[in-house]
């Protein structure tokens, strides 16, 4: 049994959404997310279940008030230092703030001036593991898979695609290089709370939620400012006896040659070509021991894909990657992917595990 193939295509976003539209397919209508995952003879992505156990505290003189109607998410965070507000847009009209589908349209910081703020808003939280939870958890997900947390990104990223934006990052980090290392360093030092609260708890395993893609980092940015921290970081946990994953879901012809010096166990959702940009080859031949987590292109799930080309993509992966595999999809299942699929990939790995 140890040795078979594990299958984890990540159901999450499929799931929520077709529960929302009322197109979940008619066997599935009443059943939970982890009853449809066994039906399908499928793992769950465990950090779907397990996000909630380690709880973060707002301290200080904070408000927050957040509204939410059928098309944003509106955030507006009052602080003895300023005022920052957000917006978050919604990808499908009505659908519930928790249901993994919006994106930021208006970010928390908009120039330097918003940084006092920010920083107090930052260095006053504090994170706490639930053990209650976390059993509660534990008896919900059983044996399916181990615990899994996501913590935040490493601070470029946050700073990118939460609290700055691309383009007023990279700005940023030209004209005002000083206040930008400062609020990097507030970051990591919140990063360093959320994972010390990790390092006291029984989840063996965290990943760096971090959407690496060359379009947001270049080469010389990553080596300055990501992979410092990855090392740092690994380094840190491995100490403690934890497993490190991260996620890189974006184009990475010019990163993907980083990856052994990240420190990192397993990387998640590298996407392959013809939806990525780097060759399953090139992939293998960068993360060596590296254990890949997914490897399918999200698209051979589309109706108009055929069962051929799925087929074959699974055989190559397999061929490639054993033992150093947990087969998944990249980046994740599409809420218009045909469902029968996934139990393909299981008729083939039942086949390989014979």
């Amino acid at each position: 049994m140890g040795n078979e193939i594990v299958w984890a295509p990540r159901l999450e976003h499929w799931y929520e959404v077709n529960r929302f539209t009322g197109n979940l397919p008619s066997e599935y209508q009443d059943k939970s997310l982890l009853e449809i995952c066994d039906h399908l003879e499928a793992s769950p992505r465990t950090y779907y279940f397990f996000e909630g156990t380690i709880k973060m505290w707002q301290g200080g003189d904070v408000k927050i008030n957040t509204t939410e109607d059928a098309e944003s998410i509106v955030s507006v965070y009052s602080t003895p230092k300023g005022r920052l507000k957000e917006i978050r847009k919604k990808t499908i009209r009505g659908l519930t703030s928790n249901a993994v589908a919006s994106y930021w349209t208006e970010h928390l910081a908009k120039d330097v001036d918003d940084f006092p703020a920010l920083e107090y808003l930052l260095e006053n939280q504090t994170f706490e593991f639930d053990r209650g939870l976390f059993q509660k958890v534990i008896a919900q997900v059983g044996e399916r898979g181990p615990p899994c947390i996501c913590c935040p990104a490493v601070p470029l990223a946050n700073l990118t695609i939460r609290y700055l934006g691309l383009l007023r990052t990279n700005v940023l980090l030209k004209k005002h290089s000083e206040k930008m290392t400062d609020l990097l360093e507030v970051l990591d030092d919140n990063n360093g709370r959320f994972l010390d609260a990790f390092k006291s708890s029984p989840v063996p395993i965290v990943n760096f939620d971090d959407n690496i893609d060359r379009n947001l980092f270049s080469p010389p940015m990553f080596t300055k400012y990501i992979l410092p921290y990855y090392k740092k970081r690994t380094a840190e946990l491995h100490a403690y006896g934890k497993l490190c994953t991260a996620h890189w879901d974006g184009k990475l012809t010019s990163l993907i040659q980083f990856a052994k010096e990240t420190g990192l166990d397993g990387i998640e959702c590298i996407t392959p070509k013809p939806q990525g940009d780097v060759t399953l080859e090139e992939i293998q031949s960068a993360l060596g021991e590296i254990v890949l987590l997914d490897g399918i292109p999200a698209i051979t799930f589309l109706p108009w894909a055929t069962d051929k080309e799925l087929e074959n993509f699974v055989h190559e992966l397999l061929r490639l990657f054993l033992p150093h595999i947990i087969l998944g999809v990249s980046d994740l299942i599409p809420p218009n992917a045909d469902v029968r699929k996934i139990r393909l990939v299981r008729r083939l790995l039942n086949t390989f595990n014979a």
